[in-house]
């Protein structure tokens, strides 16, 4: 979301300053580990339901930049992803095709905070033209990912299954590609998949973005599973927001009421998704959870879980260092000293 061309001046202090101290041209700067939910893979992409990444479809669909390719956490962790679901193909008809994909990675994703899907079958949260939008992305102008904050709003429609907005305050650049669209509820509506030039005589730029309303069915299909804060430190009492990505309505009262909801030192003891029945896809309940020193889980579903108090691994055990007096340690010891002086002194004499 930087300004295209870097000045001179800029160039030359590159290398005499951090990242985290560039200027910030179009855009505001963020804190990676104020947003875990994001991804960087030379897209940018959003992890939902803890193992499933949001992005572009044309992001690793090329020979020059193939699938899988290596994603990048917030905590300096990487992952490999072990699966592709994609709407992306030009060859479709234009009322099949959108510049959107899935990833699904090996494991969980860290997060203790998250980005929620706009209600899809909310006819409110449809985008009109006018609304105020914005994107969250690892531009890279100057081929070093930085993560910025882009206002913009929407212009145009193309097609039904994307639109276009303008920047306000910041615009799209290489990077950005996967970048999460939100609403001025903080909500996804849109995946960011491209970006124009100038579009008026104010140096403004235009993107566009798969609206997510068009691709709904496809997401719930590949996703089907609650999406929530995968880690959470606390003791005592929290209560946190969960929202469904199922096909289907669900609630949490079954696995509560039968014991598999909860395991370790968490317990879950209220909240709506518990008692308020089912939730409908892209619905939002709540879990208040209680808390204590130990180690617990939060069971969503099967191999979808929330981690409270993680236990920290064991340190390893040390290799055990080989005796220095034994001859098998490459080593002769004194033993093998005094002998062989003794062979000296003997040959000597």
């Amino acid at each position: 979301m930087k300004n295209i061309a870097l000045s001179a001046l800029t160039l030359a202090l590159t290398n005499m300053i951090s990242v985290s101290s560039y200027a910030v041209e179009g855009g505001t700067a963020l804190s990676w580990t104020e947003h875990p939910y994001l991804i960087e893979s030379q897209c940018t992409g959003t992890v939902l339901g803890g193992q499933y990444v949001l992005l572009a479809g044309h992001c690793a669909n090329s020979v020059d930049s193939p699938f899988p390719r290596q994603v990048n956490l917030s905590n300096s962790e990487s992952l490999m992803p072990t699966h592709r679901e994609t709407l992306y193909d030009p060859n479709l008809p234009v009322s099949e095709f959108a510049d959107v994909a899935l990833w699904t990675l090996p494991s969980t994703a860290p997060m203790d905070k998250v980005l929620f899907v706009a209600d899809l079958n909310d006819t409110a949260s449809t985008v009109n033209l006018g609304d105020n939008v914005s994107f969250m992305g690892f531009g890279q102008d100057d081929n070093t990912p930085q993560l910025e904050l882009a206002k913009n709003h929407s212009v145009s429609w193309l097609g039904i299954s994307a639109f276009e907005y303008k920047g306000i305050d910041g615009h799209s650049v290489p990077g950005d590609s996967g970048a999460p669209v939100l609403n001025t509820d903080n909500n996804i509506i849109a995946v960011n998949y491209s970006s124009g030039g100038s579009v008026d005589g104010e140096g403004k730029y235009d993107a566009n973005g798969t609206n997510l309303h068009f691709v709904k069915d496809w997401l719930l299909q590949n996703i089907n599973r609650w999406h929530s804060a995968t880690e959470l430190t606390f003791t005592g009492e929290q209560t946190i927001e969960v929202q469904s990505l199922h096909v289907n309505d669900i609630d949490m009262a079954t696995r509560q009421n039968n014991g598999t909801l909860t395991t370790g030192d968490i317990a879950v003891t209220g909240g709506t998704c518990v008692t308020d029945g089912a939730v409908a896809p892209f619905g939002m309940c709540t879990l208040e959870l209680k808390s204590g020193a130990g180690e617990g889980k939060v069971m969503l579903d099967d191999g979808n879980e929330i981690t409270v108090n993680r236990a920290p691994e064991p340190d390893p055990k040390p290799e055990p260092k080989p005796d220095n007096g034994s001859s098998g340690g490459g080593s002769l010891g004194w033993f093998g000293l005094l002998s062989l002086l003794a062979i000296v002194l003997r040959r000597k004499a």
